[in-house]
């Protein structure tokens, strides 16, 4: 699907990529993306490739992206291990949840500097 980046981007996987500039990524990539804010669809058909990584399955449905305040326990801590957040001690959805939180704010505010 080919989105354009709100804010940088910089992903082993698919490169850096600047602020308003136009990217092909996996449909579940750009899906992920678009509901965190990082980018915005230039298109609504994704762009068809030959063998396309896989992606996790994030637990939605239809693979559809599961809001934050919406994850189950599970969802919440594989999101957190895909986004390499510190959970440290949290065994509860309310705390586990506003860890991600705090940490994917304190990224968009380190990400606007």
């Amino acid at each position: 699907m080919r989105v354009q980046m709100l804010r940088l981007m910089a992903n082993p996987k698919y490169g850096t990529v600047q602020a308003g500039e136009a990217v092909d990524l996996p449909a579940d990539e750009a899906r992920r993306r678009i509901a965190a804010g990082d980018c915005k669809p230039l298109d609504s058909e994704p762009r068809r490739r030959a063998a396309p990584p896989a992606a996790p399955d994030d637990g939605g449905a239809g693979g559809e992206p599961v809001a934050v305040e919406k994850m189950t326990v599970d969802q919440l801590k594989a999101y957190a291990a895909e986004q390499d957040i510190d959970l440290g001690d949290a065994t509860k959805k309310d705390d586990i949840r506003a860890l991600v939180v705090a940490e994917l704010e304190r990224r968009r505010d380190a990400d606007d500097d």
